[in-house]
């Protein structure tokens, strides 16, 4: 289990009375975060084409991540809420601000190695992932009984099991042990998840 930095009780009752109002900021802020989570894995399997573990997961990842698009979409037509542009918070171009430049890999490294860069931004996708986990959980024990709440539950496990598939990624990418790199880019997540001043978004707000 990839571990983040707990979300803050102000920021869940904050997010909990945004997803109890018909005009649910939060719900759209979530559907677009499935869209470019389902757009981000097939990026991933453009950018790394000689890599074909890579490719069978993350196909399969993005249709998962497109099913809870869908399904976000059905919560935001029952409030009778348009899917529209909504601006971001900035969080994962801010976490990928920490991600090391290419690099060749060492001498004597494995075959499978990518470098540091190839190296962050799976761990960089595996922590928003985490992240996700972590306030949907939240949101799944605080809304249970009711519709948005079995929603939560079910796409928990899913965003679990994502962040492994990364961190897993990350791993092979560095042809050897990832966990202080995890570690340093979980500290950097825990700053930027919680900047003040920000609009509530899913992944933003402490």
């Amino acid at each position: 289990m990839i571990r983040v930095t707990p979300t803050s009780d102000a920021w869940l009752a904050a997010a909990l009375a945004d997803l109890d109002g018909r005009a649910s900021r939060l719900l759209l802020d979530h559907a677009h975060c499935e869209r470019k989570a389902a757009a981000m894995a097939l990026r991933h399997v453009e950018r790394h084409a000689g890599w074909p573990r890579l490719g069978e997961r993350m196909s399969r990842l993005a249709r998962e991540e497109l099913v809870h698009f869908e399904r976000v979409l059905g919560e935001l037509r029952a409030r009778d809420l348009a899917y529209r542009a909504q601006a971001g918070a900035g969080y994962g171009a801010a976490l990928l601000a920490a991600v090391r430049p290419p690099s060749r890999p060492p001498a004597g490294a494995p075959p499978s190695t990518l470098g540091d860069r190839t190296v962050d931004e799976m761990l960089v996708c595996a922590l928003i992932e985490a992240r996700s986990h972590e306030r949907f959980e939240r949101f799944a024990a605080a809304l249970a009984g009711t519709p948005l709440g079995s929603l939560y539950a079910d796409l928990c496990d899913a965003e679990a099991r994502h962040g492994e598939i990364y961190v897993d990624l990350a791993g092979e990418a560095a042809g050897g042990d990832i966990t202080g790199r995890l570690a340093e880019l979980a500290r950097h997540e825990a700053l930027v998840v919680a900047r003040p001043g920000l609009a509530l978004r899913m992944h933003a707000g402490g």
